[in-house]
């Protein structure tokens, strides 16, 4: 099993639009992940999901009660009954009408024009890869989950380049080398908070890539200056356009 090639990014970092951008447009969306194709995004950060009919959408929690005009578990419900709920008007007027997208339509939006983040929810590796194959998405998807999910992606497609979140028992000198001789992952998350100077130099002896998440007190200028000066790779961000005009704007050299 051996360490993945990650999709080619446009940026100094990756910039990841967390949710296609949570923070400026209707999380999980097709107009969501359209607006981070415009603004010129790495990748948009996605959470696969599986119907009651065993169909694969996109949406966050387990439940479509928060984002959407509708309620219920998402495994409970049908495609059918998921795609007749909005998913837009809770964040705004403006995006009345936006549907719950599938996976087919994020990679018919997405190829060639963005790299999709996968964060593996709940629903069958096999169907996933599936999704995958028929679009041709092989070299621009990567795949966040659980190690025991990753260890079953690597086992089924060792081409698909897959990321955990580093494991607190893995936070120590060695660990990061002692976690890729169990699992050869090709890069590593977290938040930013867990991270430091150290551990990210580590990751990069063993030839991983590390994308942090500045999300919540730490997504702002001062936070993506934070994390650009531990050395990390990649910052996944709810405000895309923010952390793009930093790094456009400020130039900040790269360690």
């Amino acid at each position: 099993m051996s360490v993945s090639a990650l999709p080619r990014i446009r940026n100094r970092i990756a910039v990841i639009a967390h949710r296609g951008g949570a923070g400026i447009m209707p999380e999980n969306t097709l107009a969501a992940f359209q607006h981070a194709i415009r603004l010129g995004c790495d990748y948009v950060e996605i959470d696969v999901r599986t119907t009651r009919d065993g169909k694969l959408v996109i949406m966050h929690d387990r439940t479509v009660d928060r984002t959407t005009t509708g309620t219920g578990a998402v495994n409970e419900l049908t495609l059918s009954a998921i795609r007749k709920l909005d998913a837009g008007v809770r964040f705004s007027p403006l995006y009345r009408g936006e549907k719950v997208p599938t996976l087919d339509e994020v990679f018919e939006l997405c190829r060639g024009k963005i790299n999709v983040y996968i964060d593996h929810k709940d629903a069958p590796v096999a169907e996933i890869l599936r999704t995958i194959r028929r679009h041709r998405m092989e070299k621009q998807v990567l795949v966040y989950g659980s190690l025991d999910k990753l260890k079953e992606w690597k086992q089924t497609a060792p081409y698909i380049p897959i990321m955990p979140s580093l494991p607190q028992d893995y936070r120590k000198p060695g660990g990061i080398a002692e976690l890729k001789r169990m699992l050869p992952v090709d890069a590593l998350d977290g938040d930013i908070a867990q991270w430091t100077r150290e551990l990210v130099q580590e990751a990069h002896r063993e030839g991983i890539t590390v994308y942090v998440d500045n999300l919540g007190f730490s997504d702002t200028p001062e936070g993506y200056r934070l994390s650009i000066a531990m050395g990390v790779d990649g910052i996944q961000t709810d405000y895309p356009d923010d952390l793009l005009k930093l790094l456009k704007e400020e130039k900040i050299p790269l360690p």
